[in-house]
């Protein structure tokens, strides 16, 4: 005999008020709607079982339940069509549940561990691992642009599609700024997701990358040292050193120059600043060389000269040999070996973790002091965006404006080794914006004034 229901009732439970019998979830209920005249059934999966995304929470974070019209305002009616409803609702799910496990069996997590477990494997004893690993790290958890994050890194392999990539473009375009188009990250990202589906080739063979939308980069001219600001933040730095950065010091005195750890701006850091600028100048060095540059790789030619032998290369390159362009670096490094005849050249008395110097403070220390020598200078020079490789583009720069053949075939391409950058490199950073320079200033030489242009003169 059914249960007798009191008339103002507004949600019934199936089982505990209805009284139908059968095997289906005891939460499911029955409730009135404003609007309808029609019941609803309602049911909520349990956590485990609820194969919809993050689990059916809404914009709250609360989890919702399944809802249907039942087509009849009669409870019983309905209690019994919302039996055969959540049955089949529950079938649906477990078969959802199924192909999403299934999914994530193959999806990029699998082949990210085991790709990110070799490589940190075959990568531990290399210079700069820890970086290496942070920075690989990031890109695949990095809150909200990592790889994990990405609804499409959830499916199996075999279902990523041109579209997904779409999409993470677009995520990666919303966090674009004034100082980044984000082509670099973009670039990063798609050579981590290639290499996780190459990875993925181990269980199917046949697997077809898809493409990936195209990596639009905005070049602009980059940030660098007029050869006027050049000399006057050598002369700043030489003077804040007391003279002593161009003066002839033993090791002993070089080591008992002022200095302390509490304050950054002394004379001993003064004279790492000159020195560190100056190979920078005559060698064309990367900011990531500066902390470990050792006295030992370079190289007295005998003949006015000394070779720069970078021991440790960018990925592992073979050894490189740097030659000065100019004539004065041989005078400079004579001066610079007699303080520092072995070891570490610039802030030696840095600590740098073994085999991970990129991790020490000199980088840090020496755009610390760059920055402030810039203020320093009269009149001040602005130093917001100037980083150690805004001194590299100076060095760059400058010798090609002094000597504008190195910007031709074939010497633009023994300068672009030398300087380990490409010749590329070198027409897009620097030779387009000096030949713009060049023609522009031609232009005026030769070009007449308009007649009424000029300001007449008035005779009163």
């Amino acid at each position: 005999m059914p249960n007798q229901l009191p008339p103002d009732w507004v949600t019934l439970n199936v089982a505990r008020d209805l009284g139908i019998r059968g095997s289906y979830p005891q939460d499911l209920r029955i409730k009135r709607q404003v609007k309808s005249k029609n019941l609803y059934a309602h049911w909520l999966p349990s956590p485990d079982d609820d194969a919809r995304t993050n689990q059916g929470r809404g914009s709250r974070g609360k989890r919702l339940t399944l809802s249907k019209s039942m087509g009849t305002d009669d409870p019983y009616e309905a209690g019994k069509r919302a039996i055969a409803w959540v049955q089949g609702k529950q079938r649906e799910l477990r078969e959802q549940k199924e192909e999403i496990n299934s999914q994530r069996e193959y999806a990029l997590s699998r082949y990210w561990e085991r790709w990110f477990a070799r490589e940190c494997s075959s990568r531990g004893n290399q210079r700069n691992f820890t970086r290496w690993k942070r920075d690989t790290r990031l890109k695949w958890d990095g809150q909200g642009y990592g790889i994990c994050h990405q609804p499409w890194a959830q499916k199996s392999v075999e279902q990523i599609t041109f579209l997904d990539f779409s999409d993470y473009w677009a995520v990666l375009e919303s966090r674009r700024s004034s100082g980044t188009d984000m082509s670099g990250i973009k670039a990063q990202q798609k050579t981590l997701i290639r290499k996780l589906m190459k990875e993925a080739r181990t269980d199917f063979p046949k697997l077809a990358i898809p493409e990936f939308p195209v990596i639009s980069k905005q070049i602009k001219q980059v940030a660098y040292l007029t050869n006027s600001q050049w000399e006057r933040l050598v002369a700043k730095i030489v003077d804040l050193s007391g003279g002593i950065a161009r003066q002839q010091l033993t090791n002993g005195q070089y080591a008992s120059l002022q200095w302390s750890s509490r304050n950054r701006l002394s004379k001993r850091n003064w004279v790492d600043l000159y020195d560190a600028l100056h190979l920078q100048w005559f060698f064309y060095l990367r900011a990531e060389d500066m902390p470990r540059l050792r006295s030992e790789w370079f190289r007295d030619q005998g003949d006015g000269t000394v070779l720069c032998f970078l021991e440790e290369t960018k990925g592992n390159r073979p050894l490189h040999q740097t030659f000065h362009y100019r004539p004065d670096a041989y005078s400079f490094w004579q001066r610079m070996v007699l303080r520092r005849p072995t070891g570490y050249l610039i802030l030696p008395h840095l600590n740098r973790p073994k085999g991970n110097e990129a991790d020490s403070h000199c980088l840090e220390t020496l755009n610390f002091l760059l920055k402030n020598a810039m203020t320093m200078c009269d009149p001040p020079m602005h130093s917001e965006n100037v980083t150690w490789t805004t001194i590299r583009h100076t060095a760059f720069r400058l010798t090609l404006e002094e000597f504008p053949e190195l910007g031709v075939p074939p010497r633009i391409d023994a300068f672009a080794f030398n300087g380990h950058t490409s010749a590329k490199m070198l027409q897009e950073r620097y030779l387009k914006y000096i030949d713009a320079q060049k023609t522009a200033k031609e232009a005026r030489e030769r070009i007449k004034p308009g007649q009424w242009s000029m300001v007449k003169r008035v005779e009163l």
